[in-house]
């Protein structure tokens, strides 16, 4: 059998994640493959989040707000792996894969982001539970 969740369920399941992220000055991270297991990886971009990050979770799917560009990357020669989104304090809510397509974020004009490089995010959704 198929496990599935009622709307209100998935409202409540994506909201309580993203509800984390709705202070002041949460941030999306572009980062290159983590160094060992728990480790979060070198940072190549951060982009800061709107307050709050996200609206309301809608039939299981909330959407970011405005995220700002960041002009001025880090960078690094490896290609990003992953990103996480997380708080001001660097609290990790979630964590996820990157590529150029068919991934949870895809990202255009290439994987690798040099030093002063500019990164922008023009669209994010968020949802915690499938079916």
């Amino acid at each position: 059998m198929t496990v599935t969740h009622s709307t209100a369920s998935k409202d409540a399941a994506t909201n309580a994640v993203v509800d984390q992220l709705d202070g002041a000055g949460s941030k999306l991270v572009f980062r290159i493959s983590p160094s060992s297991v728990g480790s979060p990886g070198t940072e190549v971009a951060t982009l800061t989040m709107a307050t709050p990050a996200f609206g309301a979770s809608s039939s299981g799917t909330a959407t970011a707000g405005a995220i700002a560009t960041n002009t001025n990357c880090t960078g690094n020669a490896a290609a990003v792996a992953f990103a996480t989104l997380q708080t001001s304090g660097d609290v990790i809510a979630v964590q996820c894969s990157v590529a150029a397509s068919g991934s949870d974020i895809n990202m255009t004009g290439g994987l690798t982001v040099a030093a002063a490089d500019t990164v922008s995010c023009s669209a994010l959704t968020y949802a915690a539970l499938s079916g």
